[in-house]
């Protein structure tokens, strides 16, 4: 496979692609196009580019939609859209991608090895993003979503784009080799084009990745010694420039079946008690699991409380300090200073009460319920919810949240 993502609709550049790739005599039976190869900017653009890849290098296309490809289908009898054809089989591997349809396929008797594409990376894995575009503020620019396809496909390797700052890398963690093609429209600072794609060999189970780049040469990383295809001006191989980030870990102790609980603190009574399914293999460390579980147990206590068709919002921590804050009193002080040290004479009861359940528990979320009356009034609900745990050190934190407005809930994670 010759693997790329991420044009952004510059034909220019796809066409120098071209050219560089036919010069180069690569040897290759397909190509992957991993989402984000048009530009909502230029209509058209992501067809004209996926035509031009068939025509210009005559092999068949097949592509997954990313964020910036809003066109229909292509009309190319050599451009495949994969959420539209279903996975496609080559002797016994299978091609499956999900660009916008995320409901898995069956995998076919017979099938060896499969390669997934999506345009998201899984969450944790070559996903770094930016606060302002990432997933539910996080630098997380993986979307769980995905990480549960390649727990159930199991593929030899995943191909995606999307994360550009973790583009032209690839790691192998728990069977699975995750390929990030980001991003062909790459520019040196002099504007010449140095975009990054790769050479995919899949052989039964075992998988051969070969990083290559537009205007590359061959030479000798000066950080592992290897000889790599990188840009001219470049000293460090991709891998030996990011080496401190993409450390993976085996979770062996990191269980993938929990019973969640949501229960009422003030009684104990339970309002929600259903399995979790973590696909902790696909999880890159300790932390990064603890972040997915936040997100499972935040999707289940909105599920619930949304159950009556009313929305609910999640208030971030720097959106509490601005909504609950009273008086003009420390306009420059840190959220720190608030979660530590803040004074209700200054800045309201209500906040520091909420600053001593952050203190306690630092994934802690106020969510906010707002409801409609048919007569076209409406009112609000402020939930706290918080782990269970902490109120065995501070047992009267339910209490005080009522005592203020607040509706707390409390939620248990047993490992099953």
């Amino acid at each position: 496979m010759l693997a790329l993502s991420d044009v952004h609709g510059k034909e220019d550049i796809a066409l120098k692609f071209i050219d560089w790739v036919k010069k180069e005599s690569v040897s290759y039976d397909i190509v992957v196009a991993a989402g984000d190869i048009g530009n909502p900017q230029r209509p058209g653009s992501m067809c004209r580019i996926l035509r031009a890849l068939a025509e210009g290098l005559g092999k068949n296309v097949y592509y997954v939609k990313g964020n910036w490809d809003v066109e229909g289908g292509c009309g190319d009898s050599r451009v495949f859209d994969l959420d539209s054809t279903g996975p496609i089989l080559f002797g016994d591997v299978m091609l499956v991608g999900h660009g916008r349809r995320a409901e898995p396929y069956e995998v076919p008797r017979g099938v060896r090895s499969v390669v997934l594409v999506t345009h998201y990376p899984p969450f944790s894995v070559l996903d770094k993003g930016k606060l302002i575009d990432s997933y539910k503020h996080s630098l997380h620019a993986g979307v769980p979503e995905v990480n549960y396809l390649v727990s159930l496909y199991r593929p030899v390797v995943h191909i995606f784009g999307h994360s550009h700052s973790f583009g032209g890398l690839d790691v192998e963690l728990n069977g699975v080799r995750y390929v990030n093609v980001a991003r062909l429209d790459r520019l040196a600072k002099s504007g010449e084009p140095i975009g990054n794609y790769a050479i995919i060999d899949v052989s039964g189970s075992s998988v051969r990745v070969e990083w290559r780049f537009i205007n590359g040469v061959w030479k000798k990383c000066s950080g592992c010694g290897r000889v790599v295809h990188i840009p001219d001006k470049w000293a460090l191989c991709r891998k030996c420039a990011n080496k401190s980030e993409l450390k993976v870990a085996r979770l062996s102790d990191a269980p993938s079946r929990l019973l969640f609980k949501l229960k009422d603190p003030l009684n104990g009574a339970v309002l929600v008690s259903s399995e979790l399914s973590i696909p902790s293999a696909t999880i890159s460390d300790k932390a990064a699991y603890e972040d997915f579980l936040e997100l499972m147990v935040l999707r289940k206590v909105k599920s619930y409380l949304q159950s009556d068709g009313f929305r609910v919002l999640d208030i971030s921590k720097e959106k509490v300090l601005e909504f609950y804050k009273t008086g003009d009193a420390g306009s420059l002080t840190p959220f720190s200073e608030y979660l530590f040290a803040c004074k209700a004479s200054e800045s309201g009861e209500r906040l520091c009460a909420l600053m001593k359940v952050f203190s306690a528990d630092k994934r802690a979320h106020v969510l906010w319920k707002v409801l409609r009356g048919q007569d076209g009034s409406t009112s609000m609900r402020e939930y706290v919810v918080f782990d269970g745990r902490v109120l065995e050190e501070h047992p009267h934190l339910a209490e005080n949240l009522l005592r203020l407005g607040f509706i707390p809930l409390a939620y248990t994670l047993e490992a099953l």
